[in-house]
C-alpha cells in the first residue's frame, strides 16, 4: 500500500447506533476515501466488513455489520488517508434465531434448530423466546440493551437462550426473573416437571398420529385387494386356489410397486440433485468464473480477473471432462473479449504513467502475442504529433477567421484633401481616423491573442506527453513495469530483451517529435527560417502551417516564446534523453531570441520614427522640447527589455556568438540611434515634405495615420525657429545622452560599439551642419545680402560724398538683423548665442571686406565715412569677434586711406561714442 498522502479517515456517525450481524448501518464523517476502490477496509466492532461497503461520497459509506457481540469502533481504512479513528461507537447484538422455513439475509446453522424430521403439519420448536418454559407471567419478556451487555460482559460466550446450546440458566434468571420471588420459582420448577412428564406419556399416542396418513393409506389398499378377490372368487367356475392366490399376491405387488414408485423415483431424482449440487459446489469456482469475470471487470478489479484466469488456466486447461472443456471455453472466450478491451483502453490517451503500466502489465499477464509495451509507445508517439498538428490547424483557422485589415487609402485621401481644403472639417476627419485606427488595433490584437493561445497549448502538450512518453520507455525498457510488482525474474528479462529490440526507433520517435514541435514553432513564429528548396520541401513547409502574415508579431509575444521554448527544454533536460535530441529546440531559441532581439530594436525605432507626431515645440529651460527625453526613454526601456533576451542560460549558445547576428544586429542598433536623427530633421523641414499634400502623386501619399502631420501646431512655427530648436535638441543628444546611451549598449556586449559610436557620432554632427546652414541661408544671407544695397542706397558715392554726420542706416539696419537673431537663439537656447553670432558676425565682416575692396575711387570725406561704418560696426560686435571676423575688419580698414590728422580721428571717435550712446539698449546684448 502507497503512503497515504491526504487527512485520516474520521467517522463521526453511524445509523443505527446497534443491530445484530448483517445489518445495513449508515456510515458518515471525513475522508471516507474518493472512490469505491479508495476505500481498503471497514471494521466495526473488531470485525472485517470490507466486503459489503458501498461508497456514496468522502463523507458517506453503506456497509453491513459482520459477527459480534458487545460495544466496538467502526474504522475506516481508505489508501489516499490510511487509518482513520472513530468518535462513536456501535453495538452488536446476538443473532436472531430463525426457524427452518423463515428466510433470512445470513447463513443459519440448522443442527441448532432442527433435532428430527418434522412433516408439513409440524410447527416450530415448542419453546420460543417469546414464552417462559417456568410458566410464569413475566412482566417483562424483552430485555433493554444496556442491561443485556452488563450480562453478556458477565457470562461472556454464554446465552440466556434455552434453545442454545451453550444456555446459562443463570443469565435466563437474572434476565427474566429478577424480581420473581423464590415461591414462584419453586412453582414454576414444578411446571417444567409436569411438562416433561406429559411429553414423555404422549410419544406413542404422538408416534401414531404422525403415522396416521400412512396407515389409512396401506388400509385402503388392502381393502381393495380383499374385494376383489372376493369378486374373482364368486364369478370364476374353474381355476385353481393356488392360482388365484397367485394372482391376487401378484397384483398386490404391482399395486405396491405402484405405491412406492413416487417415492423411489423422488429419491432417485433426489440423489441426482445431490450429486449435481456436490459438483457444482466442488467446482463452483470455475462454473462462476464466467459471471464473475463480467462482474470484476465492470467494477474495474482487472487484477482479481488475471488471478482468477490463471487459477482456472493451471487447474482445467488440459481436462478432459467435456463440461469442464466447455465451461473453460466461455472462459477463454471473454478473456480474448477482455484482451480487445484492454487494448482499446491502453490507446486511449491522454493517461497517467502508472495506468498505462497497469495496463500494459496486465495484457503481459494474459498472455498478449506481440509487445504490447512497444505498441503502446508507438501509439501514443502518432498521438503527440497527432494532437501538435491538430493544435496548429484548429488555431490557424481561427485567425483566419478574424477580419482582415481594412484597406483605407482611398477613403484616407478623400479625407485629406478635405482637411487641407476645409479646416473646419478637422473634427470628423479626427473620429474618422481613430475609428480606422480601432479596427487596425482589434486585428493585431486578435492575432496576438491567437498566437498566444495556441504557443500555450502547444508547448504545454510538449512538456506533459514528452516526459510521459519517455518515462514509459524507461519503465518498459528496464523491466520496471514488472518489477515493480514483483512479478517472476525471468518474465522481467523477456521483457528488457524485447525492449532492446526497439532502443534505436525509440531515439528515432523522440527526436521526430521534438523536430516537429520545433518546426510548428517556427513556422508560426520564424516563417523564414523554414527554407524551401523544391516541391517536397514545399509541401513539407505547408504541413507545419501557413500564418496569416498581415500583422507582424510584436517582439513581447516573440520573447514570450523564448520563456516558453526555455521552460520546455528545462523540463525536457531533467529526463536525461538521448544525446542530440534536444538540439533542434536549443536552435529554435537561439534564433527566436536573435528575431525578439531584433524585432525589439524595430519596434523601438518605429516608436522613434512616430517621436516626431508628438512634438510640441515646447521649449524648456534647458532650451530643448520633450523629444530627447522621449528618445532617452524609449531606449532606456529597450536595454531593460533586450537584457533578459541577451543573457543565456547553461548551455545555450551567446546571441552574438554568430558573424551574420552581429552584423544583423549592429544594423538595427544603428538605424535606431540614426532614426532619431531623421526624426529631427523631419520635424525640422516639415514644410518641405509635408505641407504641400495635394501635389503629390495618390499612389504615393501617406498611410491614414499619417495625415495628421499637416494640421499640427508645428505649421504655425517659423523655419528659423524649428531649425535653432533643432540645433538645440540634438546638440543635447549628443553631449548628454548619447553616449551615456551607448554604454548601456556596450555592457550588454552588443557587438562594433565603436564603429557603431563613430557612426552616430558622424550622423549628428552632419544633421548639426545641415541645420546650421540652413538657418545661415534663411538668416545671415539675407543680412549679408542687403548690406550691399544699404550702402550705395540714394545713389550714394565713395568719391564724392559729404562729409559723415553719424554711421550709416545700412550699418544700423545689419545691427538690428543680427540683434533679432541673437534674440531669437537667445529665446530658445542661450547658450547657443555664441556659435551663432559668432558666425554671423563673420559671414558679416566678410561682406563688409568685400564691398570695401570692391571700391574703385574713394575720397577723404568718403574714407572718413568707411572707416567710422567698419569700425562702429566692429566695436558693437566685438564680444562675439572671432580671429576670421577681426582680420576681416583689419583688411577692410586698411583698404582705406588713413586719416590725414588728429582732428579726423578725434571727429571720428565722437561719432562712433555717440552712435553708442544711442544705441545703447540695442547694443547691450552684445556685452
Amino acid at each position: 500500500i502507497a503512503m497515504p498522502v491526504g487527512p485520516a479517515p474520521v467517522v463521526t456517525g453511524i445509523s443505527p447506533k446497534d443491530g445484530t450481524p448483517f445489518t445495513k448501518v449508515t456510515i458518515r464523517g471525513e475522508n471516507l476515501g474518493t472512490s469505491q476502490s479508495d476505500v481498503l477496509g471497514v471494521a466495526i466492532c473488531g470485525k472485517n466488513c470490507s466486503m459489503t461497503v458501498d461508497w456514496v461520497s468522502p463523507s458517506k459509506i453503506f456497509c453491513r455489520t459482520a459477527a459480534g457481540i458487545g460495544k466496538g469502533d467502526i474504522i475506516v481504512i481508505t489508501k489516499s488517508g490510511g487509518t482513520g479513528s472513530s468518535t462513536v461507537t456501535f453495538t452488536g447484538l446476538p443473532v436472531k434465531k430463525v426457524g427452518p422455513l423463515e428466510t433470512s439475509a445470513v447463513w443459519v446453522d440448522e443442527t441448532e434448530w432442527v433435532d428430527q424430521r418434522l412433516d408439513r403439519a409440524q410447527k416450530s420448536s415448542n419453546i420460543s423466546l417469546r414464552t417462559d418454559p417456568l410458566g410464569l407471567n413475566s412482566e417483562e419478556l424483552g430485555h433493554k440493551t444496556q442491561a443485556y451487555m452488563q450480562l453478556a460482559d458477565l457470562f461472556g460466550k454464554g446465552s440466556p437462550d434455552p434453545t442454545d446450546q451453550n444456555f446459562e440458566p443463570s443469565w435466563f434468571l437474572l434476565e427474566r426473573h429478577c424480581n420473581t420471588s423464590f415461591s414462584k420459582l419453586k412453582e414454576g420448577h414444578a411446571y417444567m416437571k409436569r411438562k416433561a412428564n406429559r411429553n414423555t406419556n404422549n410419544a406413542p399416542l404422538n408416534h401414531v398420529k404422525d403415522s396416521l396418513p400412512v396407515f389409512f393409506e396401506v388400509h385402503e389398499t388392502l381393502s381393495g385387494i380383499h374385494h376383489k378377490m372376493q369378486r374373482d372368487e364368486g364369478g370364476r367356475k374353474n381355476g385353481n386356489l393356488t392360482d388365484k392366490l397367485e394372482s391376487t399376491l401378484n397384483e398386490a405387488s404391482e399395486n405396491a410397486n405402484k405405491l412406492f414408485d413416487t417415492v423411489l423415483s423422488c429419491k432417485d431424482r433426489a440423489d441426482s440433485i445431490r450429486n449435481t449440487l456436490n459438483v457444482l459446489q466442488r467446482f463452483k469456482f470455475l462454473f462462476n468464473l464466467p459471471l464473475n469475470i463480467e462482474k470484476n471487470i465492470q467494477r474495474g478489479d482487472y487484477g482479481v480477473v488475471i488471478n482468477d484466469y490463471e487459477k482456472a488456466k493451471s487447474l482445467f486447461s488440459e481436462t478432459d471432462v467435456d463440461v469442464f472443456k466447455k465451461v473453460f471455453a466461455e472462459v477463454e472466450k471473454r478473456i480474448e473479449k477482455f484482451r480487445e478491451q484492454l487494448k482499446q483502453e491502453v490507446q486511449e490517451l491522454p493517461s497517467p504513467l502508472h495506468r498505462q503500466k497497469k495496463l500494459i502489465r496486465y495484457l503481459l499477464g494474459l498472455g498478449e502475442s506481440g509487445d504490447p509495451g512497444w505498441e503502446c509507445l508507438v501509439h501514443q508517439h502518432g498521438w503527440i504529433q497527432e494532437s501538435m498538428i491538430k493544435c496548429k490547424d484548429r488555431h490557424i483557422k481561427t485567425g483566419e477567421e478574424h477580419p482582415k485589415k481594412h484597406n483605407v487609402t482611398p477613403k484616407a485621401t478623400l479625407i485629406k484633401s478635405i482637411v487641407i481644403n476645409y479646416y473646419y472639417l478637422l473634427i470628423l476627419y479626427l473620429l474618422l481616423l481613430s475609428a480606422f485606427k480601432c479596427t487596425e488595433n482589434l486585428d493585431e490584437a486578435g492575432k496576438v491573442q491567437v498566437c498566444h493561445q495556441y504557443l500555450e497549448e502547444l508547448t504545454s502538450i510538449a512538456t506533459s506527453q514528452i516526459p510521459e512518453h519517455w518515462n514509459l520507455w524507461q519503465h518498459y525498457s528496464t523491466g520496471v513495469i514488472l518489477s515493480e510488482t514483483g512479478e517472476k525474474s525471468s518474465d522481467v528479462e523477456n521483457l528488457k530483451e524485447m525492449a532492446s529490440k526497439h532502443s534505436k526507433q525509440m531515439k528515432g520517435l523522440l527526436r521526430d517529435t521534438v523536430i516537429l514541435f520545433v518546426n510548428l514553432l517556427r513556422a508560426a513564429f520564424l516563417p523564414a527560417t523554414l527554407h524551401v528548396d523544391d516541391d517536397e520541401d514545399l509541401h513539407e513547409r505547408e504541413s507545419y502551417g501557413v500564418w496569416p502574415s498581415e500583422v507582424p508579431l510584436p517582439a513581447t509575444v516573440l520573447y514570450d516564446c523564448v520563456r516558453a521554448a526555455r521552460q520546455c527544454l528545462i523540463e525536457l533536460s531533467s529526463l536525461t534523453l538521448p544525446h542530440g535530441t534536444l538540439q533542434s529546440l536549443n536552435d529554435v531559441i537561439h534564433d527566436l531570441r536573435v528575431l525578439s532581439l531584433s524585432t525589439f530594436l524595430q519596434e523601438a525605432t518605429d516608436d522613434i520614427r512616430g517621436l516626431r507626431m508628438k512634438e510640441t515645440w515646447e521649449v524648456s529651460n534647458k532650451g530643448v522640447t520633450a523629444l530627447p527625453s522621449q528618445f532617452h526613454n524609449i531606449t532606456v526601456a529597450l536595454v531593460s527589455v533586450v537584457r533578459d533576451v541577451l543573457e543565456s542560460l547553461p548551455g545555450e549558445e551567446p546571441v552574438f556568438a554568430r558573424v551574420a547576428v552581429q552584423s544583423r544586429v549592429t544594423q538595427d542598433f544603428t538605424r535606431l540611434f540614426t532614426t532619431f536623427s531623421s526624426c529631427l530633421e523631419r520635424c525640422v523641414f516639415i514644410e518641405e515634405s509635408e505641407s504641400d499634400s495635394s501635389k503629390v502623386p495618390q499612389e504615393s501619399l501617406p498611410p491614414l495615420r499619417k495625415l495628421v502631420s499637416p494640421i499640427t501646431p508645428r505649421m504655425f512655427l517659423l523655419q528659423e525657429q524649428r531649425l535653432v530648436i533643432g540645433i538645440s535638441n540634438l546638440s543635447y543628444t549628443k553631449q548628454n545622452l548619447l553616449h551615456p546611451l551607448i554604454d548601456h549598449f556596450r555592457q550588454l556586449h552588443f557587438p562594433n560599439i565603436e564603429f557603431f559610436t563613430q557612426t552616430c557620432d558622424s550622423e549628428f554632427s552632419k544633421l548639426d551642419e545641415k541645420f546650421f546652414e540652413a538657418y545661415v541661408e534663411h538668416r545671415v544671407e539675407p543680412l549679408t545680402g542687403a548690406l550691399e544695397p544699404g550702402m550705395y542706397a540714394g545713389s550714394f558715392d565713395w568719391n564724392e560724398c559729404l562729409r559723415p554726420e553719424g554711421v550709416r542706416p545700412y550699418i544700423k539696419t545689419a545691427l538690428m538683423s543680427i540683434i533679432t537673431i541673437h534674440a531669437e537663439v537667445y529665446s530658445i537656447n542661450p547658450d547657443l548665442v555664441p556659435r551663432f553670432l559668432i558666425q554671423v558676425i563673420q559671414m558679416t565682416s566678410e561682406e563688409v571686406l568685400r564691398l570695401i575692396q570692391c571700391i574703385r575711387k574713394i575720397g577723404t570725406n568718403g574714407s572718413m565715412q568707411a572707416r567710422l561704418d567698419i569700425e562702429a560696426l566692429q566695436q558693437a560686435t566685438a564680444a562675439f569677434e572671432s580671429t576670421q571676423s577681426s582680420t576681416n575688419f583689419v583688411e577692410a580698414l586698411d583698404s582705406i586711406p588713413d586719416m590725414s590728422s588728429a582732428a579726423d580721428r578725434r571727429f571720428l571717435d565722437e561719432n562712433i561714442n555717440k552712435f553708442k550712446s544711442l544705441l545703447i539698449f540695442q547694443l547691450r546684448c552684445f556685452s
